[in-house]
C-alpha cells in the first residue's frame, strides 16, 4: 500500500469516528500528526476546482503544490486561544499540521494554477487542457 493510500485510508477512518462521536475528542485526546480538512472536488465546463474549509489561517501559511498527477495542499493551523488551559471539557476543533493529496486522473494546465483564501474557504481553480476533439476515421482493412 502507497504511503498517501494509507494516510487517506487513515483519513476516512478518522472522518467515521468523528461523524460516529459528532466530532468531540475526549479528555487526553492526543491530535494526529497531521489533520485532513474537509473539501469539495468538482469540475465546470473549462476547471477543476478543489474548495478547503480551512477557517483560521493566513494566506502565507497555506502552500499549494502540483507534481506530475498529484495536487497537495498542506499548512499549518496555530491555536486561536495559546493561554494555559487549566481544564479541558471539549477539544473538536484540529491545530497543527494538515495536508491533503489528489490524484489528477486528466490534463491540467499547471501553469495557470490560481488559488485565493477568503472567509476560511480555500478555492484552488486548475484549467483543464482541452483535448484534441476526435475525428471518426474510416480505417480501410487489407
Amino acid at each position: 500500500m502507497h504511503r498517501d493510500d494509507f494516510d487517506q485510508m487513515r483519513g476516512q477512518i478518522h472522518r467515521l469516528m468523528g461523524e460516529f462521536f459528532k466530532d468531540a475528542k475526549p479528555l487526553g485526546y492526543q491530535p494526529d500528526q497531521c489533520f485532513h480538512p474537509p473539501m469539495d472536488i468538482y469540475e465546470t465546463a473549462d476547471d477543476l476546482v478543489v474548495v478547503m474549509e480551512i477557517p483560521g489561517m493566513k494566506p502565507e501559511d497555506i502552500r499549494v503544490f502540483f507534481e506530475k498527477d498529484l495536487l497537495s495542499i498542506s499548512g499549518m493551523r496555530t491555536e486561536y486561544c495559546s493561554s494555559r488551559k487549566t481544564r479541558l471539557h471539549q477539544m473538536e476543533i484540529d491545530y497543527g499540521n494538515f495536508q491533503r493529496t489528489l490524484r489528477i486522473p486528466f490534463p491540467l494546465k499547471t501553469d495557470e494554477i490560481r488559488a485565493s483564501y477568503h472567509q476560511g474557504f480555500l478555492i484552488v481553480t486548475v484549467p483543464k487542457k482541452k483535448e484534441p476533439v476526435s475525428k471518426t476515421v474510416e480505417v480501410n482493412i487489407r
